[in-house]
């Protein structure tokens, strides 16, 4: 990466909060929207950060939380006339777990929990005609220990239920659950041994549309990354490992933060960011491809935190003097397999009822080869009250060919609307703020609804906001780019 590169960059997103373009949608559809927001989750870790399915360019489905113990599950064509709707009922203990689709069907997944038990349910219902299908029990472990967790395929037709196996010290030992096609018939069960591995901390379990499972571990007390692919009918697994962690210029350094993401060519991609132990400063970013085809790991050179590099960060916020409250957000492959990874800086000030933020944006790409092609950062300053958390600040990416659109909810130059920002994969190159020029509420109550956001097409987007009328409540939106 070169420094002058990354200057231009830089000038860029500077210039990009300053300079914005009006005008540029227009409003297709819309139509009244009942939502209740999700109270008691991990708001940095969404089980189901997104609730809108793409089903084609016309049409999409939605998953709402109507009422207390409700959900409901709604198809919509791009006119956002509702073909159906059908809904799922729980007591107070059960929670919504995966929302996906398979070729025929909207899945849900539902845990149930009592004393002794948690359960996993698979519930299917008809995309054509809405009918929902009694609810399939997918796993049951015990109610102490470990979370029971849900893996779906990208086309829906792999749903793996699981659960951890810890030891006294809660690190976990074992793997252990069952493989089931889009219809909920169980085509295996699946056990993970990790006993040779040591002091798993973490484990992000990934399922590929032909079954093979991809179980991502972070051990050795945050120094050690490791991929295990088991593939059905395939007794051993393979396994790939490395050291991220360790001394590094009389420095010891440890994983603070990792995502992985399994792409439509069976190939996964892992990032880690790593910090100073002594120090708790940010140290590096390291990425690694993992063919597991080609038994190849391809390391991408490491990106450190230099000076200079934070120096220009505080440069844009003058409220920071280091980098912190940084977390990987996304990893995105490109048509021409260039690589983006996305960190952002979210955090609450702390205490009952402060503050949510999302700040700046660090991206960083990769070509082809996993060598570095450039590296920017986007500058935003999203608040939200604790009500609402990180429901409608952050923001929302898609690819488009070689272009990632990001979508955000600010107040630029006076006036509070979602912004697009499009950046090349390819060099970098980032265009101003545009504003989608809605006439939205702007009266520090909940405004937009993140969670909701997708797109239907390159110009076509579904949007959940409230209007600037008191009166009128939250509303669903599809939006067509000029």
């Amino acid at each position: 990466m070169k420094s002058h590169l990354l200057s231009i960059l830089m000038l860029l997103c500077l210039l990009n909060g300053t300079n914005t373009t009006l005008a540029q949608s227009k409003t297709k559809a819309s139509a009244d929207f009942v939502y209740l927001p999700e109270k008691g989750q991990d708001q940095y870790n969404q089980r189901i950060p997104r609730k809108t399915i793409r089903l084609n360019a016309n049409e999409f489905i939605i998953l709402s939380r109507q009422d207390k113990n409700e959900y409901a599950i709604e198809k919509y064509n791009d006119n956002l006339k509702k073909a159906w709707k059908s809904s799922i009922t729980m007591d107070a203990t059960g929670t919504v777990e995966a929302f996906t689709k398979s070729a025929d069907a909207a899945v849900v997944i539902t845990r149930r929990t009592n004393e002794t038990t948690q359960q996993l349910y698979g519930h299917r219902i008809n995309l054509q005609s809405g009918q929902k299908q009694d609810p399939v029990l997918l796993l049951e472990a015990p109610a102490k220990g470990r979370r029971a967790g849900i893996a779906t395929s990208a086309d829906g037709s792999k749903i793996l239920a699981y659960r951890y196996h810890s030891d006294q010290r809660h690190q976990i030992q074992d793997i252990s659950g069952n493989l089931y096609d889009g219809n909920f018939q169980k085509i295996a069960e699946t056990k993970y041994n990790l006993n040779d591995i040591n002091g798993i901390l973490t484990a992000d379990l990934k399922v590929s549309n032909s079954g093979s499972q991809y179980i991502c571990l972070i051990s050795e007390n945050m120094n050690r990354l490791t991929v295990g692919q088991y593939t059905p009918g395939v007794k051993a697994a393979k396994v790939m490992s490395v050291l991220v962690g360790g001394m590094y210029n009389g420095q010891k350094v440890y994983i603070l933060d990792s995502k992985f993401e399994l792409m439509p060519n069976n190939t996964l991609y892992g990032a880690v960011l790593t910090a100073e132990e002594k120090s708790g400063r940010y140290y590096s970013l390291k990425t690694v491809k993992f063919d597991f085809e080609a038994d190849d790991m391809i390391f991408a050179e490491e990106f450190k935190f230099t000076e200079a590099y934070v120096s220009k960060v505080v440069a844009l916020d003058k409220s920071s003097t280091r980098l912190e409250d940084i977390y990987l957000s996304d990893i995105l492959l490109s048509e021409d397999n260039h690589l983006t990874v996305i960190a952002e800086k979210k955090y609450t000030e702390g205490g009952e009822g402060a503050p949510y933020f999302a700040k700046e944006l660090h991206l960083f790409s990769y070509d082809e080869y996993m060598s570095p092609s450039w590296t920017s950062i986007l500058f935003k300053n999203q608040q939200a009250p604790a009500s609402e958390a990180f429901s409608g600040i952050s923001y929302r990416a898609h690819l488009s060919g070689n272009t990632l659109n990001l979508l955000t909810i600010e107040e630029l130059n006076g006036k509070y609307d979602l912004y697009l920002r499009q950046i090349s994969t390819k060099n970098g190159e980032a265009s101003s703020p545009k504003g989608v020029r809605l006439n939205m509420a702007n009266d520090k109550e909940l405004a937009y609804v993140k969670d909701f956001t997708t797109w239907l097409s390159d110009k076509g987007i579904i949007v959940v906001v409230r209007p600037r009328k008191r009166e009128t409540g939250l509303r669903l939106h599809y939006l067509q780019l000029k």
